[in-house]
This record gives C-alpha cells, structure tokens and sequence, in this order.
C-alpha cells in the first residue's frame, strides 16, 4: 500500500491505497498541505479498496442533497457505520463513488467503480470536505466555514459570506498590504487551540486560487454584504450566532454533531467581535478596515 500523509487545521490525514492497482491523482493545492511521512497516527484514515456492489435497500437513508447535490447519506443496518453514495446526478443516479465510515468518521474506505481505470481521484468533491468537515463536528473539534482569512501583523480577520459575497475580492485586495497575510479566500477551518479561537486555511480555495497551511487567532469576523460604500454594523451574539450557522457546513445528517455545530458558532460570536460588513470593491475597502482596527 501507498501512502500520501497531509494535514488540514492541524488534523492529521492519510490516504492509502493499492499502488499497484491504482494510480491517484490529486488536487494541486494539497501540495501546500503534505506532511512529513513519519508517523502513522492519523486523525482520519482513508482507505482506498477494491469495488464492491451494495444493496442500499438493506440500510437506511439518513440525508439527501438530491438532486441538486451530489450525495447521500446512510446508516449501516448494523448502527456501526455510515455510507456515503456520490452521484453524478446529470449523467447517471448510480453512485460513482461509495464511501464508508466508522462512527467517528476516523476511518474510512473508499470504494470506486469497476470501470477499468487505473487514474482515480479518491478524495474529489465534495467527499473530502464532507468527511473532514463531520469529523470535526462529530468530534466536538470546531467548523469548516465559509471565509476568507487575513492574517494582519498576527490579528486573524474573517471575511465571510456565501457563494458570491465577494470573499475572493476582498482575498485579492489585502494582497496588496505588505502587513497581510492571506491564507484563504474561501474556506476555513474553526477549532481551539491554546485556549484561543483560531482559523486556519484549507485547500478549499475560491477564485483568487489562496490557499496556504498556516492559522492566526480570531480577533474579528466580518459578515459580507454589498453596499454602495464601507460600513459596518456590530452584531449582536445571537444575530451573529445566526449568521455564522448559515455560512459554515453543519452535520445536518447527525443530531449531536449538528447540535455542537450550532453550540459551536454561539460560542465564536459570543467571544469575538462579528460585524456585518458592507463594502465597496475597491482599494478603499481595505484601508477602510485598517482604520476600524485602531478605534
């Protein structure tokens, strides 16, 4: 068995799978976020494994994001695991890739379909965010969110928003300052570490195309909107709370992970400060920022 080791918000995973039947091919911004090959601890374990066929009439289905989405998932007939079916909805409703999962989603397997190819991509969307991101809210870890995060002088500053919000914009803009760092325009992950709330950046990346290994310390969260001119609005808890919800990537499927989920964001904006955050795409934007920080 090959193995490929890389690390995610400071989760340790690996991938392995019969070198001599397949041939993996992986995303290119992973790159940033291989690890050093020398333990076999692993927080998430996938398994890459021969195809095999199941009969999902024997287990039962928990969630759907048909057929907008791309996947479903079951609980095993036996309670001891779960099963995610990916579908091409477009082309074909059969799943072309099956994955199933342990309790904990620590350890997983990978199945694919008989079709003779030997180049796979095990670990394509939306399955490696749907695992990790269950992972951490399962394991009462954090979030996966959507953001950008901007590491100013070592003061994490989220920027987040949904699809179009202008979160790669903004990624774009803070390139510019030569004080900034930025490690995402998309997607973070959310945890504790050392007592403090950081963020760290993910391969999930957005149009800008940033993604980078590193985390910072939350010291303000930025809800995007549009407006005809820079403004912000401080958010109360709850509101921010609320706000927070929508944008990360809950368990749905899962009462208790999706219970911390919500736990979870009520505790970040309870103890940072969230402010909804219009803005003008432009230069101005920015500076707009660096001004409110020294208030």
């Amino acid at each position: 068995m090959q193995t490929y080791r890389f690390s995610i918000g400071e989760l340790r995973i690996q991938l392995k799978w019969p070198s001599e039947r397949f041939q993996v091919i992986f995303d290119s911004a992973l790159d940033a976020f291989s690890a050093a090959a020398d333990s076999d601890l692993a927080d998430i374990s996938f398994t890459v494994t021969e195809p095999y066929s199941i009969d999902f009439g024997s287990h039962r289905e928990i969630f759907s994001t048909l057929p907008e989405g791309l996947w479903k998932a079951w609980r095993s007939a036996d309670e001891k695991s779960y099963i995610f079916s990916l579908h091409e909805v477009l082309t074909d409703y059969s799943p072309y890739r099956i994955a199933v999962a342990d309790k904990t989603l620590r350890g997983i397997e990978v199945f694919n379909p008989d079709t003779g190819r030997k180049s796979i991509s095990p670990l394509e969307y939306p399955l490696d965010e749907l695992i990790i991101s269950g992972h951490l809210n399962i394991n009462r870890i954090g979030i996966l969110l959507h953001s950008a995060l901007v590491s100013l002088n070592g003061r994490g500053l989220l920027f987040s928003g949904t699809s179009g919000s202008g979160k790669s914009t903004l990624s774009e803009l803070w390139l510019a300052e030569k004080k900034a760092d930025v490690l995402t325009d998309e997607r973070v992950i959310i945890r504790e570490k050392e007592g403090s709330l950081w963020a760290f950046g993910t391969p999930w990346h957005g149009t800008a195309g940033i993604h980078k290994n590193k985390g910072a310390v939350i010291d303000r969260i930025f809800l995007l909107t549009h407006s005809d001119r820079n403004e912000l609005k401080r958010l109360s808890p709850i509101e921010a709370a609320n706000r927070l919800m929508v944008r990360c990537f809950p368990t749905f499927w899962h009462k208790e992970g999706m219970q911390f989920a919500l736990d979870f964001c009520a505790r970040i904006a309870s103890g940072i400060p969230c402010y909804e955050f219009g803005f003008v795409p432009d230069e101005s934007a920015v500076s707009f920022i660096r001004a409110s920080l020294v208030k």
